[in-house]
């Protein structure tokens, strides 16, 4: 009978144990806050301009080729030969890198607030987590607030570019992140 009723105590503190672990895992850290971006006008050439630029560009060409016997040209030619041969050769293989577990999703179209989640590693070894925050809409969106809870601090997410910052315009799946310090917060 003692055996079945510490077992049953065991069970007790095991499911006890889980729920406040579960209860920890929920609590949020902190969050960002973000509204979307209001396209703005980018100045650019007119028509008449680049048409401009072009002729301009060919009478260069055309003096270029005239008084360097047309060295200049065939120069220029090999260099592009070369640059194309070397990138097709070399730089044109696949990415193999794999993306960053998303925590923090930036998901609503007209703005909100996203909670940094709870992270062991808050509490043990180095006391800090950098997490990953990615616009998940399909339009920009600009960070307009980061906070976390009393006790830990935010600190530039050394080696991780860039860091979620007031102001920062994330376009659609863009990726930003915050290290989140804890100075004192008890686990």
């Amino acid at each position: 009978m003692t055996r079945v009723l510490l077992g049953a105590r065991s069970v007790a503190a095991m499911v006890l144990g889980l729920l406040v672990a579960q209860g920890a895992a929920a609590q949020s850290m902190g969050s960002v806050s973000y509204a979307p971006f209001a396209a703005s006008n980018v100045p650019t050439m007119s028509e008449w301009a680049l048409i401009g630029m072009a002729v301009v560009l060919a009478a260069v060409a055309l003096y270029a080729m005239r008084a360097q016997n047309r060295r200049v040209l065939k120069m220029w030619a090999l260099g592009l030969v070369a640059c194309g041969a070397l990138s097709a050769a070399f730089w044109n293989r696949p990415a193999v890198a794999e993306p960053a577990p998303v925590e923090i999703a930036l998901d609503q179209p007209p703005g909100g607030v996203a909670n940094i989640p709870h992270s062991t590693e808050l509490f043990f070894g180095d006391f800090f987590h950098i997490y990953t925050a990615q616009n998940l809409t399909d339009r920009p969106q600009r960070v307009t607030g980061v906070s976390v809870i009393t006790g830990l601090t935010l600190l530039p997410p050394t080696g991780f570019t860039p860091e979620c910052t007031v102001g920062l315009v994330l376009q659609p799946n863009g990726i930003c992140y915050v290290k989140v310090y804890n100075d004192g917060l008890p686990g």
